[in-house]
Protein backbone atom coordinates (compact mmCIF):
# COMPACT_ATOMS: atom_id res chain seq x y z
CA UNK A 1 0.00 0.00 0.00
CA UNK A 2 1.68 3.19 -1.14
CA UNK A 3 0.73 5.94 1.29
CA UNK A 4 1.34 8.67 -1.30
CA UNK A 5 -1.75 7.66 -3.24
CA UNK A 6 -4.36 7.61 -0.50
CA UNK A 7 -6.43 10.52 0.66
CA UNK A 8 -6.93 11.76 4.18
CA UNK A 9 -10.38 10.17 4.49
CA UNK A 10 -9.13 6.79 3.29
CA UNK A 11 -6.21 7.09 5.70
CA UNK A 12 -8.66 7.82 8.52
CA UNK A 13 -10.66 4.69 7.61
CA UNK A 14 -7.48 2.60 7.70
CA UNK A 15 -6.53 3.98 11.13
CA UNK A 16 -10.07 3.42 12.45
CA UNK A 17 -10.02 -0.20 11.24
CA UNK A 18 -6.59 -0.74 12.77
CA UNK A 19 -7.71 0.73 16.12
CA UNK A 20 -10.99 -1.22 16.15
CA UNK A 21 -9.11 -4.46 15.48
CA UNK A 22 -6.68 -3.78 18.33
CA UNK A 23 -9.61 -3.22 20.66
CA UNK A 24 -11.43 -6.34 19.49
CA UNK A 25 -8.39 -8.65 19.63
CA UNK A 26 -6.43 -7.30 22.59
CA UNK A 27 -8.74 -4.96 24.50
CA UNK A 28 -6.43 -1.95 24.03
CA UNK A 29 -6.58 0.98 21.66
CA UNK A 30 -3.70 2.54 19.76
CA UNK A 31 -3.00 5.05 22.54
CA UNK A 32 -2.78 2.35 25.22
CA UNK A 33 -0.64 0.19 22.93
CA UNK A 34 1.67 3.17 22.25
CA UNK A 35 1.23 2.82 18.49
CA UNK A 36 1.13 6.10 16.59
CA UNK A 37 -0.55 6.68 13.24
CA UNK A 38 2.70 6.50 11.29
CA UNK A 39 3.58 3.11 12.78
CA UNK A 40 0.07 1.85 12.06
CA UNK A 41 0.20 3.05 8.45
CA UNK A 42 3.65 1.51 8.04
CA UNK A 43 2.36 -1.83 9.30
CA UNK A 44 -0.65 -1.59 7.00
CA UNK A 45 1.68 -0.90 4.11
CA UNK A 46 3.77 -3.94 5.04
CA UNK A 47 0.87 -6.37 5.45
CA UNK A 48 -1.61 -4.79 2.98
CA UNK A 49 -4.46 -5.21 5.46
CA UNK A 50 -5.31 -3.10 8.54
CA UNK A 51 -6.71 -6.09 10.44
CA UNK A 52 -3.65 -8.27 9.91
CA UNK A 53 -1.36 -5.30 10.62
CA UNK A 54 -3.12 -4.64 13.94
CA UNK A 55 -2.91 -8.30 14.93
CA UNK A 56 0.82 -8.53 14.17
CA UNK A 57 1.54 -5.15 15.80
CA UNK A 58 -0.27 -6.19 18.98
CA UNK A 59 1.56 -9.49 19.14
CA UNK A 60 4.90 -7.75 18.56
CA UNK A 61 4.13 -5.46 21.51
CA UNK A 62 3.59 -8.48 23.73
CA UNK A 63 -0.21 -8.38 24.03
CA UNK A 64 -2.09 -11.65 24.22
CA UNK A 65 -5.25 -12.36 22.27
CA UNK A 66 -8.45 -12.10 24.27
CA UNK A 67 -10.75 -15.08 24.52
CA UNK A 68 -14.23 -14.37 23.17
Amino acid sequence: MNMNHIGKFEMREIINEFDATLIRLFGVNMLDAAINRYEALGACSEFHCPRKAAEISGLRRGFSLQAD
